[in-house]
């Protein structure tokens, strides 16, 4: 064994890595069917525990690597068929960049996140908040792709377009959760109070704690333990909420949002409205349909007619943002409950994957056809269970066709085949 493979192979034990997961230097590693360049992860033979310096090598460039938990990520840079790509698995070198990648820098209240330098989002979550919240979210071309209301007022949002308060950005939240009576409406947590409310009505999210923290080459994470509590100050449930920030090509920007729902008090109620989403976002006012946008879904749908309500792996609102065609596509995890996901996807921009809203679907069609059959998508859990969510969103150039949103998904709900040599 030479020096560099020596002195590799005790980095990766000394960052807790098993020699059973085989990965050492200079091995080579293949990968198969990626239909677009995009993020690919491989789980080796076992759990990796922390970030290791490695790189792999095609001898025409090199792809920064990082391990979470038990998972290796990379963003391919370029597509692969079923013949592959070889890569040899290298130590990064003394001296590239540390400050390169995903880098989250925490502050009072707020976790901001930049992607090589450059501004990206940020976790916000002080204590008067009534829900955490990413906001500001830049995409590619620079701009920002979420409406800044009601965290900022300005100029280019219109007070008529000033609706909706409780729509921060990218949000998690549902509107009718149920612990004791489960005939009954229960606390809404989708939408807010005034602020200096003297008797509220709404329920809280507050941080209970935030749990990790980290940047790194291909990604940056941030995760927190979240409690769901009354206006008495009851707490019903609580949340594991995971973002993984990802450096990406110039024309991408790419977030991963994992929910964990907890019923440590009582047995839970998500009782069917279309007030909720799992994975809420309220588009840029100038991309939503009001503003000159367009809504499309993975089943050819468009429009909000069209997509309202609908089953569907995928949407995407497109429009323009200072001039540029900007979009915001997201994906439902193929393992969520009842995926396809439904959709509360509105004109004016709000943008929810639901899977509790086919009682809000089927009365509004019984409106105009009496036949058909009213559905409940309400869905309760005993104390002691938890469900789990996974969603991603992509924010791209160009429009539907042109991000090639088709294939990205397919990427996502098929991982790429990786295999070690």
């Amino acid at each position: 064994m030479n020096f560099h493979a020596f002195m590799m192979r005790v980095s990766l034990l000394a960052a807790g890595v098993a020699s059973a997961t085989a990965l050492a230097a200079d091995q080579t590693l293949t990968i198969r069917d990626v239909p677009v360049p995009g993020l690919v992860s491989f789980q080796p033979d076992k759990p990796l525990n922390r970030t290791t310096p490695l790189v792999l090598d095609d001898s025409t460039r090199t792809i920064p690597v990082q391990f979470d938990m038990d998972r290796m990520w990379w963003y391919q840079p370029e597509s692969c068929d079923a013949r592959g790509r070889t890569y040899t698995l290298q130590a990064r070198k003394t001296g590239e960049a540390d400050e390169a990648g995903v880098r989250i820098q925490e502050k009072e209240g707020v976790l901001e996140v930049t992607i090589d330098g450059r501004p990206f989002t940020a976790f916000n979550y002080a204590k008067d908040l009534p829900k955490p919240f990413l906001y500001p979210v830049i995409g590619p071309t620079g701009a920002a792709v979420t409406r800044h209301y009601p965290m900022k007022e300005v100029a280019s949002e219109p007070a008529k377009r000033r609706d909706h308060p409780h729509h921060r950005s990218i949000w998690t939240a549902h509107g009718d959760v149920r612990t004791t009576d489960f005939s009954k409406p229960g606390t809404d947590y989708w939408a807010e109070d005034k602020p200096g409310t003297e008797k509220p009505s709404k329920g809280l999210q507050k941080v209970a704690r935030i749990v990790r923290v980290h940047g790194g080459p291909v990604f940056g994470l941030i995760e927190a333990d979240i409690d769901w509590i009354t206006p008495a100050g009851k707490k019903e449930l609580s949340e594991t909420r995971t973002c993984i920030f990802y450096k990406t090509p110039d024309d991408q920007r790419i977030i991963d949002v994992k929910v964990v729902l907890k019923f440590t008090e009582s047995d839970v109620m998500f009782a069917d409205t279309k007030e909720g989403g799992i994975l809420s976002l309220r588009v840029a006012t100038s991309m939503d349909e009001i503003g000159g946008g367009k809504m499309v879904n993975a089943r050819g749908q468009t429009g909000m007619n069209e997509c309202w309500g609908q089953p569907a792996e995928w949407c995407d609102y497109v429009g323009p943002v200072d001039g540029r065609t900007v979009g915001i596509a997201v994906f439902d995890g193929p393992t969520n409950l009842r995926h396809p996901t439904r959709w509360h996807i509105r004109n004016y921009g709000l943008y929810t994957a639901n899977p509790f809203m086919a009682g809000a679907v089927t009365r509004e069609q019984k409106k105009k056809d009496p036949n058909v059959k009213l559905l409940d998508e309400s869905r309760t859990w005993k104390k002691g269970e938890k469900a789990e969510f996974n969603y991603r969103i992509l924010i791209h150039t160009g429009d539907t066709r042109a991000a090639k949103i088709a294939e990205q998904y397919k990427l996502y709900a098929q991982p790429a085949k990786v295999t070690l040599n």
